[in-house]
């Protein structure tokens, strides 16, 4: 049972059209210094390879996968540096030798093919235990091409379970599929909150002393959130990934406790702009003596704590700035200047509603929504394409108001047009499994945009796989029911009424949609599961007790959506 660590850093490139990233050694060695620390990390070996070549890349990640490791070992893989994304949706890392071709995008036989080392290695490995970490653009799709089926459902025994956690592999990345990551001077920003959540055990959530996959990344999405709330770091997990444990977390650490302390302060709401509150600091400075704490260190932790309320005080504060100087020299604002204001607004990581208040404040007559244009939002985002004449308007606009109960009922009505049905009528299995492509991802990429993606089809495949179904058009009752837990479509082992379904954004991720998705095939059942009126023919919902009688083969659309690459 022996833990293994490959990190790999991309900090120099030998052509001059790729820029250098300056960060990238210090995620590395901050990386390293946790995981060789026998009382945190407590890895056997922890490799460090500096600005690789692609093949010493691959070399070295097939010794990692194929060679080292045992059935019953973890094995860690992270890469820091430059991501690319093709045009077909693969992910690539940039190497030291990647050449850019003379349109500008990089020559893919000189990267290192993500797909190839999931697909290859990993899926090969004799590892049950892996974690991929991924601090670059577009890191969310490495995990598009995963497969529950990949991993083999091996019983383990008890006592291994209980010191290395369950099997499985878990993939966390700093982005979205079609997201740039960020970088400031000490490295990225969601490698610093990783290394800051085990290194200070501020990610053992359940205060066990041991840090699992899903606390780790957790902790780091929050922190990377807090600084910059356009962010959205991802976890991607088949069979128990989850639980896979990386680290030692001290327990009744006064340090520790002190710094959970202040979180909890955060909160409740004791702090205000980025400052503790006269209540919070009354409460603070009690637990800080009961600590046996000094003022110096209590200090230092509040900062530590604090750090990214006030790097994102700092953003508004800089977004604020350029505002103003333009409206002095331009009270109405032209469109180049508010292209450029979106650009700033994007790289300072900020979100529409976080600048929404400068606008009212500084031009009340222009709100935000002015410049939240078309024209200046990216193609994929606002792309209401459809290979059958659908117009998705009508969806778009229920879900940017947040009007998700209309919103879902719309997305049954799309979904029906593009397959040239009536209102009312079901879906045939054969139907679904041609369902059009481009209809499944305009209807997918609305969802996913407009609620931050908390909602979505590929937010719904993705927390299906990590539950262990697989994508073989086949219906898997216990997988079924285990995403139906983590959807909040079963209450206490009881599917729930369609009238008990949550359209606001305190339901579960994957929760919605729903409505257009009553409509799949279901197995033929002549009772209803619930209450056992007998049925003749298999409504959507069970006239006697409310039960949806949903997705019986389910497996169809996980299918089709899978095909197309949502």
């Amino acid at each position: 049972m022996a833990k293994y660590a490959l990190l790999i850093g991309a900090s120099e490139y030998e052509s001059q059209k790729i820029n250098n990233l300056s960060g990238v050694v210090k995620d590395i060695e901050a990386m390293q210094r946790v995981l060789q620390n026998s009382g945190i990390g407590g890895f056997d070996e922890v490799k460090f390879l500096s600005s690789p070549d692609s093949d010493t890349m691959r070399s070295e990640i097939e010794q990692l996968f194929m060679e080292k490791c045992q059935k019953d070992d973890v094995v860690l893989l992270y890469f820091s540096g430059h991501g690319y994304r093709h045009e077909d949706g693969n992910l690539f890392f940039i190497s030291r030798n990647t050449q850019v071709n003379p349109q500008g995008f990089p020559r893919i036989g000189t990267a290192v093919d993500a797909k190839f080392i999931h697909q290859n290695y990993m899926s090969r490995s004799k590892s049950k235990r892996q974690v991929l970490i991924l601090d670059c653009c577009f890191s969310g799709a490495f995990a598009e091409g995963m497969s529950a089926k990949e991993i083999a459902n091996i019983s383990i025994k008890n006592e291994i379970g209980e010191q290395l956690g369950g099997e499985g592999r878990a993939v966390l990345t700093s982005s979205t599929a079609t997201q740039k990551s960020f970088e400031d001077s000490g490295g990225g920003v969601y490698t610093r909150y990783l290394v800051e959540g085990i290194e200070k055990g501020a990610a053992d959530s359940d205060n066990d002393g041991v840090i699992t996959v899903a606390e780790l990344h957790e902790y780091a999405k929050r922190k990377v959130q807090e600084a910059k709330p356009a962010m959205k770091p991802e976890i991607f997990a088949v069979k128990e990934g989850y639980t896979i444990r990386l680290a030692k977390a001290p327990v009744g650490d006064p340090q520790l406790e002190y710094r959970k302390e202040v979180e909890q302060c955060v909160k409740d709401g004791g702090v205000t702009d980025s400052e503790i509150s006269e209540l919070g600091r009354f409460i603070l400075d009690l637990r800080q003596t009961e600590l046996g704490l000094t003022p110096e260190k209590a200090k230092e932790i509040e900062n530590e704590v604090l750090k990214p309320f006030r790097e994102f005080q700092e953003s508004l504060q800089k977004y604020e700035k350029a505002l103003t100087g333009v409206l002095q020299k331009q009270p109405n604002l032209s469109d180049s200047n508010r292209k450029l204001l979106k650009r700033l607004q994007q790289i300072l990581k900020l979100r529409d509603e976080d600048v929404a208040a400068i606008h009212n404040r500084l031009i009340p007559q222009q709100p935000i929504s002015t410049i939240d244009t078309k024209e200046l939002t990216a193609k994929e985002d606002d792309d209401l394409s459809s290979e059958k004449g659908v117009d998705y308007t009508k969806l778009r606009d229920f879900l940017a108001a947040g009007n998700w109960k209309d919103a879902d009922m719309e997305t049954y009505r799309v979904m029906i047009q593009a397959k040239g049905k009536n209102e009312g009528d079901y879906f045939k299995s054969e139907e679904l499994l041609n369902f059009p492509c481009t209809d499944l991802r305009t209807i997918d990429r609305l969802w996913v945009k407009y609620s931050n993606g908390r909602f979505g089809l590929s937010v719904q495949k993705k927390i299906y796989l990590s539950v262990g179904g697989e994508l073989d058009g086949e219906y898997d009752e216990e997988a079924w029911e285990k995403f139906g837990d983590r959807v909040g479509w079963r209450v206490k082992s009881n599917w729930i009424s369609y009238t008990k379904v949550t359209y606001d954004t305190s339901a579960p991720f994957g929760h919605l949609p729903v409505v257009g998705l009553i409509h799949l095939p279901r197995l033929v059942i002549s009772n209803c599961p619930t209450c056992s009126f007998p049925l003749s023919d298999l409504p959507p919902v069970c006239p006697i007790c409310g039960c949806v009688l949903l997705l019986r083969r389910w497996g169809f659309f996980f299918s089709r959506i899978e095909t197309c690459k949502v």
